[in-house]
This record gives C-alpha cells, sequence and structure tokens, in this order.
C-alpha cells in the first residue's frame, strides 16, 4: 500500500527521514556571470540504480460510480502525488507534504469540507493506482498529454512548464537557434531529451547530442565545458542549480511547454466537473494566486507565465456541494467519433444568425462556420447545420440532434447536459465613439467631459457596469445620464448629434455598427467588465470526441490556421494564446494536423 498522510490534522505516525537537498533562495538569473573562480560542485547523491521506464498501466475494472461516491461515504479526499519534485510537492522533515501543488488538493478539499489524504505514488505506479481506484486524484507534475486521453481524463491546466536550455554565462550563445553544431547534454528518455529532439528536427537543424544517465552528471558536463548547453525541466534545472552553481544562465526561447492538470479516471465526467468548477472558484475567491504567489513568485515568474482556469458565467449561482453531484456514470449513446470514421455527416447547432447592421453574416456567424469547415475537413467529414438552431444550440445538442454545438458561452446555470469545449474567443463591453473623435479614448476620460451614455435597453447589465466604472474611476455615479437606445440606428443618432459621449454596449453588436458606418462611427480599443468566453460544446461525456476538438483546435493554433482564420472572418482584438498539449497529432485514427 503506498504511504498516506493525512494532511488535515496534526496527527502523525512514526518518524519520518529525509534527505533534504540545497534549499532553492532565488532563481538564477538569465545572465549570472559575476561569480568568481570554479563552481562548487554540485551536491548529488551516489547515482541511483537505474529503474526500468514504467510498465504499461493494466487495464482499470469497469466502474459504474464516481469516485464522488466514495469522497461522500468517506468524508475523504485521496490524492496520489509524488513526494519529491522541489516546489510541486515535497515530504518535509515533520511528515507534512508541502508545496504548489500539495497546496492546490488542499484548498480543494477545503473547499469540499472534507479531509485530505496524500498517498504517496511513483513514476511507475501512478497511474495504475488511480486506474484501481486506490487513489481520487492524481498530481504532482502531471502532464496534460493527449498520448493518455484513451485512459484518464484531466481538469483544466493548473500550470505550464517549459522545457530549456541551460548554459555557461560566459558562452555567447543567446537564443535556442544558437546550439545549431554545439554539443548538448541531455538525459536519456528524458522529456526534454524527446521536446529537443523534436524541436531541432521540426526546424531542420542538427546539434551534437551527448547522453546522460543524470541531470546532475549533465550539469558537471557543462561545468566544465564538456557540453555547451545542458536542456531540462525550468524547474528541475532551478532545484539542481539555484544556489549552487554559479556563472549559468537560461537560454531565451522554449522547446516545448508541458501544461500540468489534476488526472481521473476516464469517464468521471462528474469528478471533472466538480474539480474544475472548484479551480475556478479558487480563482474567483482569489484563493488561486497566493499559492502561486507563495511558491513561484513574481520574481521568479513572471505573472505573464503562470496559467489559471478561466471562470465560467453563473459560478456564483452555483451553490452545489459536493453532496449535491451525482455520483452515476452516464455514457453517450453515440459516441461521435464512431460517425465521424463512418464517414457520416457532422451534425452542428448554433449556425444561421441573422444578418447584423451591415447586411452580412455576424462576425461570429463567419468565424463558426469557417472553423467548423476546417475541422470538418481535417476529419475528412462533412457539415450538416441543424436548421432552426440558431439561440437554442445547447437545447439541440442536449436533446441529440447534434453532435456538436457553436458559439456557446460555457456556464453553470445548467450543468450535466452537455459538456463545454474549447475556448475559441472571447467579447467584452467596449466604448463607440463619433468618427473622429480624440476627446474619449477610455472611459475615465469622462473624468473631464459631459457624462452622457448610450447603452441599448434590453442590455441593462451595460448601465449597471458603467456606474461600477464610474466608482472606480472616481466619478460621481450620479452625474452619468443614461440614454437608452432601441435599434442600432438609434446608437448612430446619439452619437451624430453629440448628445452622449459614446455608446457602451457589447462587442459582437457595437462592430458591425462600426463596420457598417465607418464616417460615423469608430471602436475605441480597451474591454470592460470580465471578458466572455466562447466555446463549442459536445456531447456529454462523450470524452473522446471532447479531446478530439480540443487538440485540433491546438493544431489549427499552432499552424496558424486559426489566427488567419480569426483575422479573416472575427478580427475582434486579437486571436487568443491556446495552450497545446504535447503528444501525436492523430488521436482516435483521426487526423488533427494540416
Amino acid at each position: 500500500m503506498p504511504n498516506v498522510i493525512v494532511r488535515s490534522t496534526l496527527w502523525r505516525v512514526g518518524l519520518f527521514t529525509v534527505l533534504l537537498l540545497v534549499a532553492v533562495v532565488s532563481m538564477f538569473s538569465q545572465a549570472n556571470a559575476e561569480g568568481p573562480g570554479t563552481p562548487p560542485p554540485l551536491a548529488t547523491l551516489v547515482p541511483p540504480t537505474l529503474v526500468p521506464p514504467p510498465p504499461p498501466p493494466t487495464a482499470p475494472p469497469p466502474f459504474t460510480q464516481s469516485a464522488i461516491a466514495g469522497i461522500k461515504a468517506n468524508n475523504v479526499l485521496r490524492v496520489g502525488i509524488l513526494y519529491n519534485i522541489g516546489r510541486f510537492s515535497t515530504l518535509t522533515s515533520t511528515g507534512d507534504v508541502d508545496g504548489f501543488e500539495a497546496d492546490i488538493a488542499q484548498a480543494i478539499a477545503d473547499d469540499w469540507g472534507v479531509k485530505l489524504e496524500f498517498h504517496q505514488v511513483t513514476r511507475q505506479n501512478a497511474l495504475n493506482l488511480l486506474l484501481s481506484g486506490q487513489i481520487d486524484l492524481l498530481m504532482g507534475q502531471v502532464v496534460l498529454s493527449r498520448d493518455a486521453q484513451a485512459m484518464v481524463d484531466y481538469s483544466d491546466p493548473l500550470f505550464m512548464n517549459k522545457q530549456v536550455a541551460l548554459v555557461n554565462s560566459d558562452s555567447g550563445l543567446k537564443e535556442l537557434k544558437d546550439l545549431v553544431g554545439k554539443s548538448v547534454g541531455v538525459v536519456m528518455g528524458s522529456p526534454s531529451e524527446a521536446a529537443f529532439n523534436s524541436w531541432m528536427q521540426g526546424n531542420n537543424l542538427q546539434s551534437n547530442v551527448k547522453r546522460y544517465l543524470m541531470l546532475d552528471d549533465a550539469i558537471r558536463a557543462l561545468i566544465n565545458k564538456e557540453v555547451d548547453a545542458v536542456v531540462g525541466d525550468r524547474w528541475e534545472l532551478d532545484q539542481r542549480v539555484n544556489g549552487v552553481v554559479q556563472g549559468v544562465s537560461l537560454l531565451n526561447g522554449v522547446f516545448r511547454t508541458d501544461p500540468y492538470a489534476i488526472a481521473m479516471r476516464r469517464y468521471d465526467d462528474n469528478l471533472r466537473t466538480l474539480v474544475d468548477r472548484t479551480l475556478q472558484r479558487l480563482v474567483q475567491s482569489n484563493r488561486f494566486d497566493p499559492i502561486y504567489d507563495l511558491w513561484f513568485p513574481k520574481d521568479l515568474m513572471p505573472v505573464e507565465d503562470r496559467i489559471a482556469p478561466r471562470v465560467w458565467k453563473d459560478l456564483d449561482t452555483d451553490s452545489r456541494a459536493v453532496a449535491d453531484f451525482a455520483t452515476d456514470i452516464v455514457m453517450p449513446e453515440q459516441p461521435v467519433i464512431a460517425k465521424i470514421t463512418a464517414k457520416q455527416p457532422l451534425r452542428v447547432a448554433g449556425l444561421g444568425a441573422p444578418p447584423d447592421a451591415t447586411g452580412k453574416p455576424p462576425v461570429l456567424e463567419a468565424f463558426n462556420q469557417a472553423l467548423i469547415n476546417e475541422m470538418a475537413r481535417r476529419w475528412g467529414v462533412q457539415v450538416q447545420s441543424v436548421p432552426n438552431s440558431y439561440g437554442n444550440a445547447e437545447d439541440v445538442l442536449a436533446s441529440g440532434q447534434a453532435d456538436l454545438a457553436v458559439g456557446i458561452e460555457p456556464h453553470w446555470s445548467k450543468v450535466d447536459r452537455v459538456d463545454f469545449v474549447s475556448i475559441y474567443a472571447q467579447h467584452a463591453y467596449r466604448l463607440m465613439t463619433p468618427f473622429g473623435t480624440t476627446v474619449i479614448k477610455k472611459f475615465d476620460d469622462l473624468f473631464a467631459t459631459n457624462r452622457q451614455i448610450g447603452y441599448f435597453d434590453d442590455d441593462p447589465a451595460a448601465l449597471d457596469l458603467v456606474k461600477k466604472l464610474a466608482d472606480k474611476y472616481k466619478i460621481n455615479p450620479d452625474s452619468i445620464k443614461g440614454i437608452a437606445l432601441k435599434s442600432d440606428q438609434g446608437s448612430l443618432q446619439v452619437l451624430g448629434d453629440r448628445t452622449a459621449n459614446f455608446v457602451f454596449g457589447d462587442s459582437l453588436r457595437l462592430l458591425p455598427i462600426a463596420q457598417a458606418n465607418p464616417t460615423a462611427a469608430q471602436m475605441v480599443d480597451g474591454d470592460y467588465g470580465p471578458a466572455k468566453p466562447i466555446a463549442f460544446a459536445v456531447p456529454r461525456n462523450d470524452a473522446d470526441f471532447r479531446v478530439l476538438v480540443d487538440v485540433t483546435l491546438q493544431d489549427m493554433y499552432r499552424d496558424g490556421t486559426y489566427q488567419n482564420l480569426w483575422k479573416a472572418n472575427f478580427g475582434l482584438g486579437d486571436p487568443l494564446s491556446m495552450v497545446v498539449w504535447p503528444g501525436s497529432s492523430t488521436l482516435f485514427g483521426i487526423k488533427t494536423s494540416n
């Protein structure tokens, strides 16, 4: 049985003997060559006996109940986690498990009101312990990989790791491409070796690769100038080098990003939904950032390198406790992958929006159609638009009349009917001003001018947000006059006669008006209020199809197709950045790459 720690109490059994590595004080800088003399030797233990690669996991026994059932019955969340991965999770001398992911696990258990049990796992047994049901969740540098999707489901990513190159600061090397023709050390069989080889091959470059049994061996070779660089995991290098080795720095650039997530058994959609909702609650309640600040402070990891789950609409109104979540396993009656493999048409709900102010299909409609057509092309199927499904796409999908829905805003008001996947666009409140005006460039410019604002009367939330923004920018909310507009033409009228300083509305509504009347109105840069995500929806717990949609969009992003379709068909702000999971571009026998 794996070692277990009950973190929610102070009770401890026995004594724990821990070998502590050198404490991490501050990450080595990008240019740290000022250390004089010969760098000290690495604090290296005797090389361990090589372990064989992890055996293939045994076939998981069939299960008919979510792991939530056991959590409810025992009031305990069992999390499998590694005990020796530095800032992420490490067994301390007091018998605790501390680290970024350990703290997230504790925050999840606290949110659920249950006790937390940490179960020690290894790289060799972790997956089998999860699939056999001995643990509920698997954490600890779990890479959200395409290649394991047939066995496990993942939460939204919660951390982005990087495969990078370490060099001597006096080497003159600055970027990854400078490694061409150089001698590069890698740990044999490691993810870093795979990432480096893939990057070099993808760029048609070559270097002299030297393979080592241990990372410490490779770093020692770098110090002794036997290799020009060492490729490794960003934070494993930090653990080995920080405060120990001087005169080294990281090259600019990344060979591969590896998103970390929480793993659970395949098809446990109830648990996956619960975990994702909890991560969003941690973000919204400001419990997520302090964990980042503690283990990866801003001077060590820039804020822009952090990732966090995006919060969906109506999270505040979802008051369900763990006891309220269902425990049954609901499988799709007709998996969509089988239909695609059989070359049946892909039934899509949500297309068919009426023309906008320009008389053309709305920008989101054009973008939706372009994305779906490209996905279907890669899958080798035809698109069949479900008639009369615009405006009620989610209901049509939930009823089984469609395979995929587009233009959906993920939300928590009607959960457990469909699964939301792949946020591909967003919209927010924006300002529209008279064409050519330079007085109003942002909301707080109202501080020194009249305060008459147009808003559409079918969107009263816009006026509420205006009042909140006024308070934020120290403008008396009572001094703002809201002018209710009943039509698009009304917005042009109040701008034309200067009745209003600007019109405040949803960007998807304002953009067509400005495009159709370029000499009368203009959009002002800058979003206000939280951005509203737009995603696809797929049949509930059709896990394979959900992953296929995700990975196909990622590959469209990776090869630039998504960005080109955005610019040609949407053009509202910049294309979104996406997390690309490592692994194959052929899933379930279907190709996702171009």
